[in-house]
């Protein structure tokens, strides 16, 4: 079946990753995180968002 998806929903699904990682950046420094903590968080972004990505294609293969 072809899903037909607006420019805007593009968008939104292309920036949503970048958005959050910006916005958990943002939050650490305003923390008074340093650099080890952003470097944390980044590493912690990362494996979370690869994990999740992992599970949901399992899921849809099931």
């Amino acid at each position: 079946m072809f899903v037909r998806r607006s420019w805007f929903t593009k968008t939104v699904r292309y920036l949503t990753r970048p958005l959050v990682a910006a916005l958990v950046a943002v939050f650490i420094v305003a923390n008074g995180g340093g650099w080890v903590e952003l470097a944390i968080g980044a590493g912690l972004f990362v494996f979370v968002d690869l994990s999740s990505r992992y599970v949901l294609k399992r899921l849809r293969r099931t």
